[in-house]
């Protein structure tokens, strides 16, 4: 996080984030065809994704239980229809990471619901970690086409979820499968972005009204904002700055959120 390791005037002390009752717990896989999970693929998938000492319990024909010796780590639960209400493709939609995402995910013929056993003791990071890494298995398991991050409000294909969660760690978090961003048009033609889902790590979502960033750099920017955030805890106050480099000072303030007054918001100021 080299971009974004630094932010001025105002300091405070880093601190990690705590344990809420907001961090994530679920998921849900979206899968192609209603046929239950390959019991075949289910052992090997395990090892692949959380290594040796994992394990899973596959007597149950609709509910496989990740294990790691005698402690039950998540379920994987397969229900033989689409999401209700239509919800996964509504939140694919507007997602750029997933162009065709609404007419895709809407081929969806049954789901899987990801649950992770954490007891809420643990900082939300870890949480947002064991749910991934359980999507990833039932993924395989399921034969999945993507994943509905519903903490976040976004739907993401198969391919872009494998891809963003390689090589995840404490230290190298996956933020566009567990948040949403959303581009904008702001006045004069400018983009803006707003991100869904900070909640889970109790922080307060990120805003840009406008700039004059790309869309590739303005996501760039506010995903590695998150990412500092997420791995460091709140500690960007009201009235800090940010920047890639030392010329550069972005104001931050905590300000009433462009969707909802009510509600306070990380926005980022670049004029």
């Amino acid at each position: 996080m080299s971009l974004f390791d630094r932010f001025r005037r105002n300091k405070t002390p880093k601190k990690k984030p705590s344990a809420n009752e907001n961090a994530p717990r679920h998921c849900f896989v979206l899968c192609k065809t209603a046929e239950l999970g390959d019991p075949a693929l289910a052992s090997r998938a395990v090892v692949r994704v959380f290594g040796p000492g994992y394990s899973v319990d596959c007597s149950d024909p609709n509910i496989f239980v990740v294990q790691r010796g005698q402690d039950t780590v998540g379920f994987l639960a397969h229900m033989p229809v689409p999401i209700p209400g239509q919800e996964a493709q509504n939140n694919a939609e507007g997602n750029f990471l997933w162009p065709e995402g609404k007419q895709e995910a809407a081929e969806h013929q049954s789901h899987v619901i990801v649950t992770t056993m954490h007891s809420g003791d643990e900082p939300p990071i870890e949480a947002a970690l064991e749910v991934t890494r359980l999507a990833l298995v039932a993924l395989e398991i399921f034969d999945g086409l993507g994943v509905y991050w519903g903490n976040a409000n976004v739907s993401n294909s198969r391919s872009v979820f494998e891809s963003f969660s390689e090589g995840m760690s404490l230290e190298q978090v996956p933020v566009p499968l567990w948040l949403r961003f959303q581009f904008v048009r702001g006045a004069d033609d400018e983009l803006g972005m707003y991100t869904l889902g900070m909640q889970q790590f109790n922080m307060m979502d990120l805003e840009v009204d406008r700039c004059k960033l790309s869309p590739e750099d303005l996501f760039e920017f506010i995903s590695n904002i998150a990412h500092y955030l997420i791995q460091n805890g709140p500690v960007i106050a009201d009235g800090n700055t940010v920047g890639g480099d030392a010329e550069q000072q972005i104001l931050v303030r905590h300000l009433p959120s462009m969707l909802d007054e009510t509600k306070t918001v990380y926005k980022i100021l670049f004029d």
